[in-house]
C-alpha cells in the first residue's frame, strides 16, 4: 500500500511533486534510438484522445523527423486514407469512413486526416506523411485492393478470384456461416500461393512495393477469416497479427528511408505489460519483446470522463460518464491546475514519492467499445489494475475528457 503525506488546502506532498514533473505534450522527449512510439487511448470515444494523436505525432514530425502514422484500423481501409493524404483522392470524410470501424467515423478523425493532407501539400515528396492500419477485422477494402492489383498484373484470374472471395465480406463479417468462412479461407490461401509463385512475373508488371502491399491485402483477408472461422484465441491471435503488421509496416517504410513509426490504438494494445489479463499478451508487449527500448509506449488516463460508446443491448452509440478516483496519480493530477499534461515516467522515478506510486498497482481507465449503465456502477468494469512503470514509458493525463462527435 502507498502512503501519502498530506499538506494544507487538501493537496498531498506527492501532488506538489507531481506538478513539478508535468510537461506540455508538445515538449515530449523521445530517446534517439527509439524506432516505434505507441500512443494508447483509455477509451475509443473521447475528443481529447483523438486530438492527442495529432499533437503527439506533430511533435514527433517536427522534432524527430517521424513521417509514418499507423492506426488500430483496417489495413485496406487505411490505404484509402493514405491515398487521400498523399494524392487528394476523394474526401477526408470518405477516407475516414473507409477505415471500417464506427469509433473512427467522427469529426475529430476527419480533422486529423485533413491536417495530414494539408501538411503534405506544403512539403516535398520525401517529407510527406504516410498512413497505415495495422488491424485486419474487415474484408472489403482489402479485397478491393487485392483484386485491383490482380486486374493489373493477371487480369484473366480476376473474375475467378472475385467469385472465390464473395462470402468474405463486411456485410456478413460478424455472422457469416462457418462453412462459408472456412471455404473462403482456403480460397485466399490458394490465392496467396499463386501470388508467391508468380511474384517475379507480377513485379515486372508493377513494382516490388505494389506487390508487397497487394500481398498484405491478401494476408489481412486470411487473418480475418482465421479469426472468425477457426478455433484460435481471438484476442491473442489478433494482437499477434497486429504486432506482425506493425513490424511489416516499419520494414516496408525502411526501404524508402523512413526508420521511425508512430502507432496509435487502445491502451490495452499499446501497453508493454499484459500482467493484468491472464492468458493475454498485448501487441505492445510483443513489440517490447522484439524491439526492447526501441519501443516507447505512452498511455493515457482520465479523471472525469464523458465518452461515446456502443451501448451493449441496443448497439447504438451513446454517451456514458464515469469518474476514476481510485488511481492515486490521476487524483493528484486532478488537484493541479493542469488540464492535459505528460509525465515522463523515467524522469519522475527520480522522485521518491512518485517512484512509490509508479511502482505500485494503480487502477487506470480502460474502456473498450461496449458499455452500459450497469458497468458504470462497477469500478473494475472501466479500470484495470497495473503498475505504471512496467506498462508505459510516459502517461498523458486528461482531467476532464469529453465525447467525440459522430459524423452524420
Amino acid at each position: 500500500m502507498v502512503v501519502l503525506s498530506f499538506t494544507g488546502c487538501g493537496k498531498t506532498a506527492a501532488s506538489d511533486s507531481l506538478e513539478g514533473y508535468l510537461q506540455d505534450v508538445s515538449e515530449i522527449s523521445i530517446p534517439e534510438d527509439v524506432s516505434i512510439v505507441g500512443l494508447g487511448e483509455a477509451t475509443h470515444g473521447n475528443h481529447e484522445f483523438v486530438e492527442l494523436k495529432k499533437e503527439v505525432f506533430n511533435a514527433l514530425v517536427k522534432n524527430y523527423g517521424y513521417k509514418v502514422f499507423a492506426l488500430e484500423g483496417d489495413f485496406g481501409g487505411c490505404q484509402m486514407v493514405n491515398n487521400y493524404i498523399l494524392n487528394g483522392s476523394g474526401t477526408a470524410e470518405e477516407a475516414v469512413k473507409a477505415i471500417g470501424f464506427a469509433i473512427y467515423k467522427t469529426k475529430e478523425m476527419v480533422d486529423l486526416v485533413e491536417w495530414m493532407h494539408d501538411f503534405n501539400t506544403s512539403v516535398s515528396d520525401n517529407e510527406k506523411l504516410r498512413f497505415y492500419g495495422f488491424d485486419m477485422q474487415r474484408y472489403d477494402c482489402n479485397k478491393a485492393g487485392l483484386l485491383s492489383y490482380i486486374q493489373k498484373v493477371d487480369n484473366d484470374k480476376y473474375s475467378t478470384y472475385e467469385t472465390s472471395l464473395v462470402n468474405l465480406n463486411d456485410e456478413t463479417v460478424f455472422d457469416q456461416e462457418q462453412g462459408k468462412i472456412k471455404k473462403g479461407l482456403k480460397n485466399i490461401e490458394n490465392i496467396m500461393s499463386e501470388l508467391e509463385k508468380n511474384k517475379e512475373n507480377y513485379i515486372t508488371k508493377s513494382s516490388i512495393a505494389e506487390f508487397d502491399i497487394a500481398f498484405q491485402y491478401a494476408l489481412c483477408i486470411k487473418e480475418n477469416a482465421t479469426l472468425r472461422g477457426t478455433n484460435v484465441n481471438y484476442c491473442q491471435t489478433r494482437d499477434h497479427y497486429m504486432a506482425q503488421k506493425v513490424q511489416w509496416i516499419l520494414s516496408y517504410e525502411e526501404m524508402i528511408g523512413n526508420d521511425k513509426l508512430f502507432i496509435a490504438g487502445h491502451n490495452g494494445h499499446i501497453e508493454k505489460s499484459s500482467d493484468s489479463f491472464v492468458g493475454y499478451t498485448s501487441m505492445g508487449e510483443r513489440l517490447s519483446e522484439t524491439y526492447g527500448d526501441r519501443y516507447f509506449a505512452i498511455g493515457t488516463e482520465f479523471y472525469e470522463n464523458t465518452f461515446l460508446c456502443r451501448e451493449s443491448s441496443s448497439g447504438e452509440r451513446k454517451e456514458f460518464s464515469v469518474k476514476n478516483d481510485k488511481n492515486d496519480l490521476i487524483k493528484m493530477y486532478a488537484e493541479t491546475d493542469k488540464v492535459i499534461s505528460l509525465l515522463d515516467i523515467k524522469r519522475a522515478m527520480e522522485n521518491d514519492e512518485l517512484n512509490k506510486l509508479l511502482s505500485a498497482k494503480q487502477s487506470m481507465g480502460n474502456i473498450g467499445d461496449d458499455f452500459n449503465k450497469t458497468l458504470k456502477l462497477i469500478k473494475t468494469a472501466y479500470t484495470v489494475s497495473m503498475v505504471p512503470k512496467d506498462t508505459y514509458d510516459a502517461i498523458i493525463f486528461v482531467k476532464n475528457a469529453t465525447p467525440t462527435t459522430m459524423l452524420q
